[in-house]
């Protein structure tokens, strides 16, 4: 058997080539939608995302991390789980679909009565695949899981495009989005053996309980106030200006998910496997946090960097209004990846608690800075929403100083070198390319010199996570050298 450190680089191999390939076919069918539908098309799925987020989060329950936490969970909690979220699902969904009409009003929106309910049924699909997933998830199963997301989201952007040409308009959204949940649960369940028994436990349920409902409100609150832009925006502003805010969610998305995907897969399951070893975890989370940090920054905020050149080219000038959005979105976007690895960390070590009580605190804040700024506009709304996640992010150096011993002069040390390294890159690209005057020369460029000068400092700095990166490949590289010695001389 893989020892945790293999498993753990594995993990990260597949997790990276996972969520690479999926945000690069995301990235071309988007660019192609994008040019084909408007603004306001966007703009309905963006109003009615906060229900959706919120819904998936109910339906979710914190059952699947509790299960991944848990060293030796029963058939009986995979089916309890399974028959909960299923019931749940059914009963959220009926609810919002009694309630479209009154979204609809609250968004002076009529076109959002049906396509809301068809949109809610994506957290339906959803829940009959949560098991599988997060059996995989535990079991660090990165490639199965990544043959299963690319799978989905190729034909779901497939169907979506198809529908957008034959100018289904705002329902080619609608469609993409419930079909990438449909086709995500069939794949995963032809990818995963486990299938439900047709038993209920309750007392399973009742002894994850006390621990999934912590987890349960934490999501909810994240998610509200996560999709309180959405809702005040569709409420103060037109379909127009929160097609801006969606779109460049949307390509926010792409960098970040690539991070987070690779890492959040991960940390639950690993650091969990070693909650009881101090010093061990401790270890595993500083390495975790600089790779983070590593790929987080240069990614993220490049995007910000190259936001108005990307914008032009790839969907064109009629998304300009965006780009200001997607930078100040690319800001508090580096350091997410870096909050959830605290957040799995009190996970592992069974303190849910505390990260709920951080996360309705954050809330609030969030909630009350959007209800006093919305009418000031999109711009400074996320500016001062983007300072508020900043400052409270802080909150978790304490916890992490009680838990591991890693508090805020550790990141310093750790995190934001990466950070002021890359805007340092950032600043010297800018100066050696202000002659540049063609807007695809500039973002190729960008790019490219960007990439190089990053990759030259680090090597030069001889950064340790570098090191370990180039040598994992080097590693895979003999092995696949030698299996192909082997097979010929068979």
């Amino acid at each position: 058997m893989k020892s945790l450190k293999e498993r753990t680089a594995t993990g990260i191999f597949w997790g990276g080539l996972n969520t690479f390939s999926q945000q690069l076919v995301q990235l071309v069918f988007g660019i192609v939608m994008a040019r084909i539908l408007m603004p306001d098309d966007y703009g309905l799925i963006g109003m009615i995302s906060v229900f959706t987020l919120v819904a998936n989060t109910l339906q979710e329950s914190g059952f699947s991390s509790t299960l991944i936490k848990m060293q030796t969970p029963t058939k009986e909690d995979y089916a309890s789980v399974f028959w909960f979220n299923v019931f749940i699902s059914l009963v959220i969904y009926l609810i919002l679909f009694v309630s479209a009409p009154a979204i609809a009003g609250f968004f002076d929106q009529p076109v959002l009565v049906d396509y809301s309910r068809v949109v809610f049924l994506s957290f339906v699909f959803n829940a009959l695949g949560i098991i599988q997933n997060a059996i995989l998830t535990k079991q660090i199963a990165q490639k199965q899981l990544a043959m299963v997301n690319l799978g989905s989201i190729l034909l779901s952007c497939v169907l979506g495009l198809t529908f957008a040409l034959l100018d289904f308009a705002h329902w080619a959204i609608a469609i993409q989005a419930v079909s990438l949940s449909f086709f995500r649960t069939l794949l995963l369940w032809m990818m995963s053996d486990w299938r439900p028994e047709a038993s209920f436990h309750l007392p399973s349920l009742k002894r994850m309980f006390p621990f999934s409902v912590k987890l349960l409100f934490s999501g909810v609150i994240t998610q509200l106030a996560g999709g309180a832009y959405s809702l005040f925006l569709g409420k103060y502003y037109d379909a127009e200006q929160v097609g801006y805010y969606t779109q460049a969610n949307k390509w926010y998305t792409i960098p970040y998910s690539i991070v987070y995907g690779i890492i959040n897969t991960l940390a639950l399951p690993v650091l969990s496997e070693i909650s009881n070893e101090t010093e061990r975890q401790r270890a595993v989370f500083r390495k975790m946090m600089r790779f983070t940090a590593f790929i987080s920054f240069p990614m993220i905020l490049g995007l910000a960097f190259i936001a108005k050149e990307f914008i032009l080219v790839m969907v064109t000038a009629k998304w300009l209004g965006a780009v200001v959005i997607l930078q100040i979105l690319c800001i508090w976007g580096a350091f997410v990846p870096m909050y959830s690895l605290y957040v799995n960390v009190m996970i592992s070590r069974g303190h849910p608690g505390v990260n709920l009580i951080f996360s309705l605190v954050n809330g609030c804040l969030l909630l009350a800075t959007i209800v006093a700024t919305v009418h000031l506009g999109v711009v400074k709304l996320l500016l001062f929403t983007t300072a508020i996640n900043l400052l409270t992010l802080g909150a978790y150096f304490v916890v992490a100083w009680r838990l591991l011993r890693f508090g805020l002069t550790d990141f310093i040390r750790d995190v934001l070198p990466f950070g002021f390294i890359t805007v340092a890159v950032f600043l010297v690209v800018s100066l050696l390319l202000k002659p540049v005057d063609n807007i695809y020369l500039l973002l190729i460029f960008k790019i490219l010199l960007s990439a190089l000068l990053y990759a030259g400092v680090m090597k030069l700095l001889r950064v340790v996570i570098l090191e370990e990166i180039l040598g994992y490949f080097s590693g895979m590289k003999r092995k696949f050298a030698v299996q192909k010695k082997n097979d010929e001389t068979k």
